[in-house]
């Protein structure tokens, strides 16, 4: 039984998990909203992405570098309560901005928070828990994300049905088309005073993550993580010969696949939730529009799903074992959608749920896997969100001009991503299994240093006797 605070501490990261995913998906239903705060076009606004992955990585290397080097020396919670007391007052600003630069600030602001919050709850749980509880936890972890993701929607729809911009701005009138994707622009309009109702979707979860700073500053007063890894290190459970961290020259071949990866991994998810509307609507599949946005809730339903079913897993499969079936059954899902789509566009409902399965548990996985292969809870803590972002801010884009030249085309993108992760694994299980082999190298190579080459002779030529001469069951 874990101890109060303990569980606490859990919950509150849970909730500051969920929140932090809220906010980068919330900019998406409320693009209009925001476009008329600052009174610029939708299209002057897209670099949503380009900042938040920008944040995220200056998030995750901080985080990464105060597990490193400062968690002897600085209250972690303190930090994270910093952050996201910050997080909070800028998102609850949100509503009476009006110049553009505020609202990149915001967005950067965000993506920060976003990877301290996915580094350091890594951090925490891989150096806090033993493996088995560990690997439930970091699923429970991406399964909040997915809760955040279906919040944003959710609780923004009742809000901008009130908004004074989708009342008097015109609803978003038609008139550029590039190919078959159509661009809005959001009419003139005089401004307003008048607070908007959209706001309330930012000041809501503004509130949530105020709470969330300040429990985390009552955690740190009582310091809830070094008590709770006093706790449970003492438990029998725990494995005690956790992972040394290396120097990088011995696990650069692991890391450079594994970024590939989560670079790939990453990517692939948000681009067939963000793209498969467009592409189920514009291209031969021809969806009308209501189908195609139960395309994308069949996603994200799969997504999660996908997530949950890897709590049930974690602690009877092996994560390795996880992995590979994950990046398979992904790349199978997109040959099925590029070979029978055109003659059966019913196979999209299909491919849509089981991409989402296969996906959900992508990173999670890895992170369990990479953590028996190697230290991910310092200085490479930040590889994952790292490689995400970059994923995020160069094949997002790289979909969007595909789209230009043919709606179905950034589901051939998708499959090449989804093959080339497949190649990744592979490559990050070979370099584990020439670490594995060299670890030995080194540790026969100690022993038959530290060992009399008499006694190390009898040794080889005797393996049951041990050094001292006895022979086991004397």
């Amino acid at each position: 039984m874990w101890p109060i605070y303990s569980t606490v501490l859990l919950i509150a990261m849970l909730f500051l998990r969920g929140a932090t995913t809220y906010y980068r998906v919330i900019l998406g239903p409320t693009l209009l909203y925001l476009a008329h705060l600052v009174h610029q076009e939708v299209q002057d606004i897209t670099f949503t992405y380009p900042a938040l992955g920008g944040g995220t990585m200056l998030g995750s290397i901080l985080a990464s570098y105060v597990n490193r080097n400062l968690k002897q020396k600085l209250n972690g919670l303190f930090l994270q309560a910093a952050l996201t007391l910050i997080l909070s007052g800028t998102v609850v600003a949100v509503p009476w901005i009006n110049q553009i630069w505020q609202l990149a600030l915001i967005f950067v602001v965000i993506g920060i928070n976003i990877g301290y919050v996915i580094v350091d709850g890594q951090c925490l749980v891989l150096r806090t828990w033993d493996p088995k509880t560990a690997r439930v936890l970091m699923y429970l972890l991406y399964v909040m994300g997915s809760l955040g993701r279906f919040l944003a929607p959710a609780v923004a729809d009742p809000f901008l049905a009130m908004s004074h911009e989708d009342k008097a701005v015109s609803k978003c009138s038609q008139d550029e088309n590039f190919g078959n994707k159509t661009v809005y622009r959001s009419e003139e309009i005089a401004t307003s005073k008048q607070f908007d109702p959209a706001g309330w979707s930012y000041i809501i979860f503004g509130i949530v993550l105020f709470v969330v700073g300040i429990l985390h500053i009552v955690l740190g007063c009582i310091k809830a993580d070094e008590k709770t890894y006093e706790v449970l290190s003492s438990s029998d459970d725990v494995v005690k010969d956790k992972q040394t961290e290396e120097p990088l020259r011995d696990v650069i071949w692991i890391l450079i696949p594994l970024f590939s990866y989560c670079f790939c991994s990453t990517a692939s998810s948000l681009l067939y939730q963000d793209m498969i509307y467009a592409v189920a609507k514009c291209s031969f599949l021809d969806f009308s529009t209501s189908d195609a946005a139960w395309v994308t809730a069949v996603y994200s339903i799969g997504l999660a799903i996908g997530r949950f079913s890897g709590i049930l897993f974690a602690r009877h499969v092996k994560p390795n074992y996880v992995v590979f079936t994950i990046v398979s059954g992904a790349l199978i899902m997109m040959v099925f959608m590029i070979s029978v789509a055109r003659t059966w566009p019913t196979i999209t409902w299909i491919v849509s749920f089981f991409y989402g399965f296969f996906n959900g548990p992508l990173i999670p996985a890895a992170i369990n896997w990479i953590s028996e292969v190697i230290n991910v809870s310092g200085t490479y803590a930040f590889i994952f969100a790292l490689g995400g972002a970059a994923g995020t801010m160069s094949l997002v884009p790289s979909a969007g001009a595909l789209f230009h030249l043919s709606p179905f085309y950034p589901i051939y993108l998708m499959c090449g991503v989804s093959a080339f992760n497949v190649i990744c694994i592979c490559l990050i299980w070979i370099a584990a299994k020439m670490k594995k082999i060299k670890k030995s190298e080194s540790e026969h190579e100690l022993i038959s240093k530290e060992t009399p080459q008499d006694t190390y002779d009898t040794i080889q030529n005797h393996p049951l006797q041990k050094p001292n001469g006895h022979v086991n069951g004397e």
